[in-house]
């Protein structure tokens, strides 16, 4: 991008910050032959964001653990018609696709106040619930799918689910900024939640005074539901330049393979839209989203807060300002 383009994308995404009166946000995009660009907006704890900053990637998990399967698929060690029950207390109606595409049956999310030592117990538990409807049949975006797909994961590749996504997924693309909150310690999350180790910290909005305040028990209130709890559904932290080389290695083939396996425009752990994959993650204090295109057009946007509406706006100057190149 040159320096004009560069200094059109600032000005504009900065009169959107100061319009929406959010606090800022990390952008990390790639157009078809140019350099990749990451920009942070706004300011956090006083000092400017940096765009290297990792943040909870929320939703934005899914594609990362579907990820996961495609290369077992590719691989011959797995089919997306194998039945869950060959790992799992499940329905043996139940396949690997209907997980990936939310077509499971399984509920949204995890009972309330449900906690288990581990997240493989909590899985378990969450499993006796009766399903919503036959496998196959409807829609459901769930969570308790895909944190079922990471027991799958975990029982076939003999690893954590995090350390497969990153030994088989990331180091080959020279990642190195992923972990998952809830597998660190007491101690390590406290610090992340305090602001201590970096972080882009969640910004909780107040529609009674329109204030954002700073989320200090995010990676905390999640651990105690399990460890590993949203290990391959929510919990997972990254830096957006991080994000953008996942979203550049997405091959022509496996782009294919989504495709073909797309229900309800959901394929695979992608959203079908905007003209390409696409998918978004929210949280008690975070919005962002990811879109890559067959182009090569590409980029993710981490927003630091929960207002909606401000977001949406954000995101469309963001959207306009990516596809105008500037």
């Amino acid at each position: 991008m040159s320096a004009s383009s560069q200094q059109a994308l600032d000005t504009r995404l900065e009169r959107a910050l100061r319009e929406t009166r959010v606090p800022g946000l990390i952008l990390a995009v790639a157009q078809p032959g140019k350099p990749p660009l990451a920009r942070g907006y706004g300011l956090q704890d006083g000092k400017p964001i940096a765009p290297t900053l990792p943040a909870m990637l929320c939703s934005l998990c899914k594609p990362l653990t579907a990820q996961a399967f495609l290369v077992l698929v590719q691989e011959g060690k797995l089919r997306l018609s194998d039945p869950a029950a060959q790992w799992l207390p499940c329905d043996p109606r139940i396949t690997l696709l209907h997980l990936l595409t939310h077509r499971s049956g399984l509920p949204a999310k995890f009972p309330e106040g449900l906690r288990a030592p581990t997240e493989a117990e909590r899985v378990k538990q969450a499993l006796t619930e009766p399903l919503l409807f036959a496998p196959g049949a409807s829609f459901l975006y769930s969570n308790v799918g895909y944190q079922s797909l990471g027991r799958i994961l975990e029982s076939v590749t003999g690893q954590r689910p995090d350390k497969f996504i990153q030994t088989r997924l990331l180091d080959p693309l020279g990642i190195k900024s992923y972990f998952v909150a809830t597998y660190l310690s007491p101690a390590e999350q406290k610090r992340y939640d305090s602001g201590m180790s970096p972080l882009l910290t969640p910004q909780h909005f107040d529609k009674e005074t329109g204030a954002h305040t700073p989320v200090r028990d995010r990676f905390t209130s999640l651990a105690h539901e399990a460890v590993g709890s949203a290990d391959t559904c929510g919990a997972g932290c990254m830096s957006a330049p991080d994000f953008l080389k996942l979203l550049l290695s997405v091959t022509p083939a496996q782009r294919q393979l989504i495709r073909r396996n797309a229900q309800e425009s959901y394929g695979l752990g992608w959203m079908l839209r905007d003209g390409g994959l696409a998918h978004t993650g929210t949280g008690s204090g975070e919005t962002h989203y990811a879109l890559t295109r067959e182009s090569g057009m590409s980029y993710v946007c981490f927003i630091p807060s929960s207002n909606d509406d401000a977001c949406e706006k954000l995101l469309s100057a963001v959207q306009s300002a990516v596809k105008y190149g500037v």
